[in-house]
């Protein structure tokens, strides 16, 4: 497991079999003097195992912490130095390459291709997605996604994730209130009204259903690809704000982490499952303080949810789905992805 361990400037691998951590990884770098942290956002293993891509966002000498606090969605104060993408190899944890792309742009989410050809990351502040080349690490193109014409304001794209077919991504646009569909054979938008702040997307792994996390109205929007047709679940009174997502390897279910905090709303504790054929929770998980990144085991037995308040993992069994561990990682872990050995 790879978690992003965004109040600490570093990213932190864990053996989750053993329970163990296995080794952390420092982002900050010697600046003018001292130590610049650049505060990881979010982490994604490649498709092909052999890298580790990284959303990180440069602070200041005075202590930056990527501003976890109700101003929300402004992980990263413009400092002194460019935000990143950081590539590293899983197989000694080194980092192999670090991207510098602008300052102050809050890069949010990073995704590959299924072939692993080509990374795509969005850039909040600038609303606008990077395409960079894998191989060459060159930075391929910029996608400015499409503002109202009677505002000058980023429409702020904050996650994403690619179609299985690799023909399309998907954006969870936050002030938008929108899912931005960016079709990859031409790099065209468009997008999808939702009507609520989205915060993260997920494409189930049969390539028939998008789902987007609306934090305002504490909703998950089900996107049919094929009719193009939006749902709506309302979920439970107990919601606060709902985040990352996570659908299972069958695409009949998907682990919601509702994490509340942001945007005066008091912290969560909840990870809610959904079947998407009956479009309801069927359970209300109790995890860690602050519930927020998602991901589900290649064989669908486990759930890894990053609390970002309590600074742990939790490990959820997707038999009994109640929570059977809780690993200590640091403090406001945030994206989590899991890397299997080729």
């Amino acid at each position: 497991m790879y978690v992003a361990v965004e109040g600490e400037s570093k990213i932190v691998t864990i053996d989750p079999v053993a329970k163990s951590i296995l080794s952390t990884i420092n982002l900050a770098v010697e600046h003018d003097g001292g130590l610049l942290p650049y505060a990881p956002h979010n982490v994604q293993v490649s498709p092909d195992m052999k890298t580790v891509w990284v959303t990180a966002n440069a602070g200041t000498h005075q202590g930056h912490t990527s501003s976890m606090t109700n101003r929300a969605y402004a992980h990263g104060e413009v400092g002194e130095g460019a935000d990143e993408v950081i590539v590293i190899n899983p197989d000694n944890d080194r980092i192999i390459k670090r991207l510098p792309l602008g300052i102050g742009l809050h890069l949010a989410h990073v995704v590959l291709t299924p072939d692993s050809a080509w990374a795509l990351v969005t850039a909040q502040n600038e609303g606008a997605i990077y395409k960079i080349n894998t191989r060459t690490f060159a930075l391929e193109k910029k996608i400015l996604l499409p503002r109202p014409p009677t505002s000058a304001e980023s429409p702020e794209p904050h996650g994403l994730r690619v179609a299985p077919d690799g023909s399309s991504a998907y954006l969870a646009v936050l002030k938008g209130k929108s899912l931005g569909v960016l079709d990859l054979t031409d790099d065209s938008i468009t997008t999808v009204p939702l009507g609520g702040a989205a915060v993260q997307s997920g494409v189930t792994p049969d390539g028939k259903f998008v789902v987007v996390s609306l934090y305002d109205t504490k909703q998950l929007a089900v996107y049919e690809i094929a009719t193009k047709k939006v749902r709506f679940l309302k979920l439970p009174p107990t919601a606060r704000g709902p985040v990352q997502m996570y659908p299972t390897p069958d695409s009949r279910f998907v682990y919601l982490a509702d994490q509340g905090y942001y945007f005066d709303q008091p912290p969560s504790e909840w990870v809610y499952k959904i079947d998407l054929q009956k479009l309801a929770v069927v359970k209300e998980i109790q995890a860690g303080q602050g519930p927020h990144g998602v991901v589900v085991s290649s064989d669908g037995a486990r759930v890894y949810v990053t609390n970002l308040l309590s600074g742990d993992l939790s490990v959820i069994d997707t038999v009994s789905d109640q929570e059977v561990n809780r690993l200590l990682v640091g403090k406001e872990p945030n994206g989590v992805s899991v890397w299997l050995k080729q």
